[in-house]
């Protein structure tokens, strides 16, 4: 079912609730912030208040902004003790998944940008895998040759990547995965050196998840969205974006069909595309990514821990409710 402009499971691990006060005159928003955040992942953040909440999650160390997002609605009001309606926004707070562990500094910050609260968290420590890819002479002229097509093309998708649009919320609870029993033939956050048929060599990261997918695997929509692009790309071959809550979208890579087009709305379940092996690849996959404001985070996240759990979202924020109240 496509909850079309709504919310999803994702535990949250241990949180802290932020007391904050807009201005004097103002009600208390309290805010939950998770005290351990992960890297390559969307870490939550709650605010409440008996009117909606606006604020913003800068994420720092050091000086140097790892993340920032704006709060956006979320379509559920929670009873406090009291019996009264308690409006609800969220945050996701990303980035990069190759980010060092340590302690960084979160700061909320309200609709015009003043800090309103500061917390101390830990950035958890991930290990990824390494690989060798060989590349042949036309895969590497590919991938390291200048062109003006690759440049209008990652112009493109990069535009629709950075597109925040705060009542676009199509989905809640878990993601399928795209493909049903297909296995995995390459992880998220797999560092990869790409070695070139000049004897040269390139690093980069893997920022999604494969499959060992046929071409023809049927290709199925993960949870409700929007097709934010549907094209056909020099690097990624066919290529599917798919909108599904402001600034969070899901990619799909090497298509050999697209079932949908720019625009369309779809469906848990809904086939939207036909795998391949199009674009840079050394054979047939598909390729799986999602990523907030750009940034890449692990999908099987949202298949394990689901996305804006509407149920627990309330429970704690009840639960916190009662304690104070």
């Amino acid at each position: 079912m496509t909850l079309g402009p709504v919310p999803g499971p994702r535990p949250l691990g241990l949180l802290v609730v932020l007391l904050l006060l807009s201005s004097p005159l103002s009600a208390v928003i309290r805010t939950f912030v998770p005290v351990s955040l992960k890297p390559g992942a969307l870490n939550e953040v709650y605010g409440w208040d008996s009117a909606l909440p606006s604020f913003q999650v800068e994420l720092s160390r050091s000086g140097k902004v790892l993340a920032s997002a704006k709060s956006f609605a979320w379509p559920h009001d929670v009873l406090s003790p009291a019996g009264l309606p308690l409006r609800v926004a969220a945050a996701f707070v990303a980035f990069d998944v190759l980010t060092k562990p340590g302690t960084a500094l979160v700061r909320i910050l309200d609709a015009k940008g003043r800090e309103t609260s500061r917390q101390s968290v830990e950035i958890a420590a991930r290990r990824l895998p390494e690989e060798k890819i060989p590349l042949t002479k036309s895969m590497s002229e590919l991938r390291s040759v200048p062109d003006p097509r690759k440049d209008r093309e990652a112009q493109q998708i990069w535009g629709v990547y950075l597109t925040i649009v705060p009542g676009n919320l199509w989905t809640s609870g878990r993601f399928l995965l795209p493909v049903r029993e297909i296995p995995f033939s390459a992880a998220f956050g797999d560092v990869r050196t790409y070695e070139y048929t000049d004897g040269t060599s390139a690093s980069d990261y893997h920022r999604g998840t494969d499959f060992a997918a046929p071409v023809g695997t049927p290709v199925q929509a993960p949870a409700g969205g929007k097709v934010a692009l549907s094209a056909d790309r020099m690097l990624t071959g066919g290529t599917l974006v798919v909108e599904h809550a402001p600034g969070l979208y899901s990619v799909y890579f090497h298509l050999s069909q697209r079932l949908v087009k720019t625009g369309d709305q779809v469906t848990p379940g809904q086939r939207i595309a036909l795998s391949g092996k199009t674009g840079l690849v050394t054979g047939p996959h598909l390729h799986w990514e999602v990523r907030y404001n750009g940034i890449p985070v692990d999908a099987l996240d949202l298949v394990n821990d689901g996305l804006l759990d509407t149920d627990r979202i309330a429970g704690l924020i009840s639960s916190i409710e009662r304690k104070r109240g």
